[in-house]
C-alpha cells in the first residue's frame, strides 16, 4: 500500500489525503505571512471548484454540514421554499435531514432505493402526489448515483426543487453528467478522509444568481460585504443606507460558516490531485462487485453511470451475519462501522420527534449493513484481500 494510514490498522476506511509534499507546501506559503481567514485564496478556490464542476457558482464554508445548512436557508431566504414541505432521504447523514427540523420545515422520508440506496422512486411518487412538497433532497449514497433521469421526470411532472447531496461523491456521474449538476444547488464535504480533503471545509455550488447571493451573505452574518459591488449598491439604495454603513449592514439573518483562507490553499493543492484519487477509488469499486458478487447484497450503479464511492456498502443478510463478517474483518486490521446511520428514521432526533421510520430497504440497511474500505490506498491486492476475509468469513 501507498499514502499514509493510521498505526491502529492497516486497512483503514478513511486515510489522509493530505501528503507529506502538500504539507510542505502550506508550510512554503505560511511562511510568506498570508491572511489566513477568509479572502483571495477561497475566492479562488471556489472559481477552480465551479469549473471543476462545471457550475456558474460555488460557495465555500467550514464543512459539508454548514453546506447542505445553507442549502435550506437559501430556499428560505428566497421564498423558494414555499411552505417548507420537503422529502428528505431515509439513508445519508444526519445534516442531510436536521436542518429541516432546525429550520422548522415540514420533512417527510422516504424509503431507500434496494438498487442505489438513494430514494426509491415508488415511494418519492406517491409522497410527491399526497404531500406536494416544494422541494426533494437527495444524497448520492456513499458515491453511488441516484436516477436523476427518472427524478428529473418526476420533478417535471410534480414541479419541486431538487437538493443534491454530493458530500460523499466527488466525482460521480449519471449518464455522463456530474453529480451536482442537477439540482438548483448541491453541497460538497472536504472533510479528512473524503476524495480530497481541506482539513474541515465544504462547498455549495448553484447555477442559480439570486441562490449565490443570497448563500454569500447567509454565510458571513447576512451582510452585503461579501456581494458583488453592483448588487451591494442596489441594496443600499433601496434602503437608503449610507456607504459609510455599507461594509457592515445586514440584509438577512444570517450565520459565520466562513472557511479559511488556510483550508482553501489545501484544496487548490488537492483539487489537482483529485482525478487521480476519483480513478483509483472507482477501479477499487469495480473490484469489489466483482470479488462481492453472490455472497452480498450492494448498491449497483444504473448502466451507463459510474460509481465513485468512498467506501464500499454491503448487506449480509442478517445481523448475526453481518457480526459474524464484522469480527473476521477486525481480526485482520481491517477498518469497518456501520453502514452510514442505516435508516435515519430509527435514531432519536427524528423518532422522537416524527416517530420511528420503517421501510423494508432502509431497515434492512440498518440491521445488516456494513462498510468496507475504498480510498485511494488501496490496490487490487488489498482490495482482494479484502474481499476474501469477507467471503471466508461466510463459511467460516
Amino acid at each position: 500500500m501507498s499514502g499514509k494510514t493510521f498505526e491502529s490498522a492497516r486497512y483503514d476506511l478513511a486515510v489522509d489525503t493530505i501528503s507529506r509534499h502538500d504539507v510542505q507546501n502550506v508550510v512554503s506559503w505560511l511562511k510568506a505571512y498570508p491572511r489566513l481567514t477568509m479572502a483571495n485564496e477561497t475566492l479562488a478556490f471556489e472559481k477552480a471548484w465551479s469549473k471543476w464542476l462545471g457550475v456558474k457558482y460555488s460557495v465555500m464554508c467550514n464543512s459539508g454540514s454548514s453546506a447542505n445548512l445553507l442549502m435550506y436557508a437559501a430556499l428560505d431566504s428566497t421564498k423558494l421554499a414555499g411552505k417548507r414541505r420537503i422529502v428528505v432521504p431515509a439513508t445519508g447523514w444526519v445534516t442531510t435531514v436536521a436542518p429541516a427540523i432546525q429550520l422548522n420545515w415540514n420533512p417527510v422520508m422516504c424509503e431507500s432505493d434496494s438498487k442505489t440506496f438513494g430514494l426509491d422512486l415508488d415511494t418519492l411518487e406517491k409522497l410527491l402526489k399526497k404531500h406536494r412538497p416544494e422541494t426533494v433532497i437527495l444524497v448520492h449514497v456513499l458515491g453511488v448515483p441516484n436516477d436523476m433521469t427518472a427524478i428529473k421526470a418526476l420533478q417535471k411532472k410534480y414541479g419541486f426543487q431538487i437538493l443534491e447531496d454530493c458530500c460523499a461523491s466527488h466525482g460521480a456521474r449519471h449518464q455522463g453528467q456530474m453529480i451536482g449538476t442537477f439540482g438548483i444547488m448541491s453541497s460538497f464535504s472536504f472533510y479528512y478522509g473524503h476524495h480530497m480533503s481541506t482539513i474541515e471545509g465544504g462547498m455549495v455550488c448553484t447555477n442559480d444568481r439570486e441562490v449565490y447571493e443570497h448563500l454569500l451573505m447567509l454565510r458571513s452574518h447576512g451582510w452585503l460585504k461579501d456581494l458583488p459591488k453592483a448588487k451591494a449598491q442596489k441594496i443600499m439604495k433601496k434602503y437608503g443606507v449610507d456607504p459609510f454603513h455599507s461594509p457592515f449592514t445586514f440584509v438577512i439573518p444570517g450565520y459565520n460558516l466562513r472557511p479559511t483562507d488556510l483550508s482553501a490553499h489545501i484544496g487548490l493543492i488537492q483539487l489537482p490531485q483529485l482525478k487521480a484519487t476519483v480513478q483509483q477509488r472507482m477501479r477499487n469499486h469495480l473490484v469489489f462487485q466483482k470479488r462481492l458478487e453472490g455472497h452480498f447484497e450492494f448498491a449497483r450503479e444504473i448502466p451507463g453511470d459510474h460509481i465513485s464511492s468512498i467506501s464500499f456498502c454491503a448487506m449480509a443478510r442478517s445481523t448475526e451475519e453481518r457480526k459474524k463478517v464484522v469480527r473476521a474483518l477486525e481480526k485482520n486490521r481491517i477498518d469497518t462501522r456501520i453502514f452510514t446511520a442505516g435508516n435515519l428514521g430509527r435514531h432519536p432526533f427524528w423518532a422522537d420527534k416524527y416517530g420511528v421510520f420503517s421501510a423494508p430497504t432502509a431497515d434492512k440497511l440498518y440491521r445488516c449493513g456494513f462498510f468496507l474500505p475504498n480510498n485511494q490506498s488501496l490496490g487490487r491486492r488489498e482490495v482482494e484481500f479484502v474481499c476474501r476475509v469477507a467471503t471466508e468469513a461466510l463459511r467460516a
